[in-house]
């Protein structure tokens, strides 16, 4: 029946544990899944913040790169003498015809659209790829900054038929004489379409309707480009696109919005997920003319990170599986051996149960016997000592008797310390274990006993020497001492602050030795107590018994060494005991 019920406890025990050791591991299993998809979705999140902003610098780079081709060709254009004699003969035909290969081969190699020739007052004289339209006044950013500025002016700039255009205008000179303004144009469709064969991610360009011509602003209007798609997105106009179909969720989103500025979003349909960053681009003139979205689809990667995660949730259940059942199995063990542990115990202690009783009344039979024989000892003498005392007071104006009556005294007195010292002796420690010891070892154990058996939230610290320290002293001694010290620092000390100990070569009356300190981060000791602090039974706690530091002078003498205190000048105290190089027990 006993044994039935140690079984049903052990599974009760079992059941205790385990059940939290289960819910840990679960949270342990939580946590590293959920640690795992935070941690891969800030490098997802990294990675595509890395691809946007190589995406910037490959577009600002290739706007630069086709400017400057752009810019060469107009240079060696406006060298040509051919072409500059017919211009200014206004020979439009021989113009034409000089220029077109120019152009067609630009065309072709280098995706320009657009060739100007213009007069000196801005006025158009040849569209080289619309040769039947000319006679216009150019009246763009680019043009005037150049007719204003004198120089090559270049920059991308938002046309009236919705076009953005990365244009270059060449003042055209001869001599110092300003004969006509050369400019070539390339939609920056051809640099999206570029930035999506290098880098993979689709690209809107979106301007601001209200800046484009009346036509323009008209919802049932188509604009040219690669694909067939409205002009109109909200407020917005698409003027170039490197997507092959935009996600209606993007698409409902675009005309919800409003904000013009940096933009983040992240857009789900069907079965597919988008990472859309929205940029503000601006034109020649500094104005921002609209948005550039980057569109990537991140559904690939999405899929790898979940296919990761559940990778690692499903080793990590697998893992917490078989720690789990090695735990289950070595805690059965430990039941099994702890229940016949405790039939053993419980043997033992019946059959000890009586024994104690009878030792029990065997030490307080001896007790009482010593306590009246040690009050049968000083009562006597002390009883002398009363009455000699009051005949002493009476006998003042008898000299002699009252010298024989104090001499009684002094021998009841001698009678009285002679006793004391035989039960101090009983008492006292019968034999010392002087051996080689390291004192950092002593310090370390001590600082440990004292960090578990006192209660209060007190840090404590040790600052010993890099090499071991050996003296000949008793261990257990000065490990008694240095607790007792540490104690009193630790009741000193608020909660929370800290309690150092020290050792540091020191020298003591020419003598070479060991100095161990203790300092505590207390109030200090008032100055008026310095003379009792070493004084048996004497406290200023209320439940304090007088003895810790008497019994650390004590161990002091008995190694022919010193303890000594000290105020600290940052506050608190500090108790020194001071060891010999070469001590020995003083018997």
């Amino acid at each position: 029946m006993q044994a039935v019920r140690s079984l049903k406890q052990g599974e009760r025990v079992r059941a205790r544990i385990l059940l939290p050791f289960t819910l840990v591991l679960l949270f342990v299993i939580g946590a590293f899944v959920l640690a795992t998809y935070v941690v891969g979705g800030r490098e997802q999140e990294a990675e595509l913040a890395s691809r946007v902003r190589d995406m910037e610098k490959l577009f600002a780079r290739q706007i630069e790169n086709d400017a400057s081709m752009m810019q060469a060709a107009l240079i060696a254009i406006s060298r040509n003498e051919a072409i500059r004699r017919s211009f200014m003969r206004r020979d439009r035909e021989a113009l034409l015809q000089q220029t077109w290969p120019l152009f067609d081969t630009l065309r072709e190699n280098n995706n320009v659209t657009h060739f100007y020739i213009t007069e000196p007052d801005r006025v158009n004289f040849l569209r080289v790829h619309q040769p039947d339209q000319s006679g216009d006044t150019i009246d763009r950013a680019t043009t005037r900054q150049a007719a204003a500025q004198r120089t090559v002016v270049r920059g991308v700039e938002l046309g009236p038929l919705g076009t953005l255009t990365l244009r270059v205008v060449l003042p055209w000179y001869r001599g110092d004489q300003l004969i006509g303004y050369l400019e070539l144009g390339e939609e920056i469709e051809n640099i999206t379409d570029e930035i999506r064969r290098i880098l993979g991610v689709g690209l809107l360009a979106m301007v601001d309707g209200e800046l484009l011509g009346p036509p323009l602003r008209d919802p049932s209007k188509r604009l040219k480009g690669h694909f067939n798609i409205p002009e109109r997105i909200g407020s917005s106009v698409i003027v170039a696109k490197s997507i092959e179909r935009i996600p209606e969720a993007l698409l409902r989103r675009l005309r919800e919005g409003t904000a013009k500025g940096r933009e983040t979003l992240r857009i789900e349909e069907a079965d597919k997920e988008f990472h859309v960053t929205l940029l503000p681009f601006s034109d020649i003139s500094q104005q921002v003319v609209g948005r550039l979205a980057v569109v990537h689809d991140v559904t690939g990667v999405q899929d790898n990170l979940y296919q990761a995660l559940g990778m690692v949730t499903l080793l990590s259940v697998a893992a917490s599986g078989v720690v789990f059942i090695i735990f289950y199995i070595i805690l059965g063990r430990v039941e099994r051996d702890a229940l016949r542990q405790r039939e053993v115990e419980l043997k033992l202690t019946r059959m000890n149960t009586e024994h104690q009783k009878v030792v029990q009344l065997e030490k307080l039979s001896a007790m009482g016997l010593m306590v009246g024989e040690i009050a049968h000892q000083l009562n006597n003498p002390l009883v002398g000592v009363v009455n000699m005392a009051q005949l002493a007071e009476r006998k003042l104006d008898a000299p002699d008797q009252l010298k024989g009556l104090l001499g009684e005294i002094g021998r009841a007195g001698k009678d009285c310390h002679s006793f004391v010292r035989r039960m101090l002796d009983f008492t006292k420690i019968s034999c010392f274990e002087l051996k080689e010891s390291d004192l950092n070892n002593l310090v370390n154990e001590t600082l440990l006993l004292s960090q578990r058996s006192i209660g209060r939230q007190v840090r404590l610290e040790a600052e010993l020497p890099e090499h071991p320290t050996i003296l000949t002293v008793d261990p257990v001694l000065i490990r008694h001492a240095l607790f007792n010290l540490l104690a009193n620092a630790i009741q000193a000390s608020p909660a929370g602050s800290v309690v150092k100990m020290g050792l540091f070569p020191h020298t003591r009356g020419g003598l070479p030795g060991w100095c161990l300190a203790v300092r505590d981060q207390g109030s200090g000791i008032d100055q008026a107590l310095f003379e009792k602090i070493f004084t048996p039974f004497f406290t200023t706690r209320p439940d304090g018994t007088g003895l810790g530091l008497p019994v650390v002078q004590h161990v002091a003498i008995l190694h022919e060494g010193e303890v000594w205190a000290e105020n600290a000048e940052e506050g608190g105290a500090v108790f020194h005991l001071w060891l010999p190089q070469t001590g020995g027990v003083t018997e």
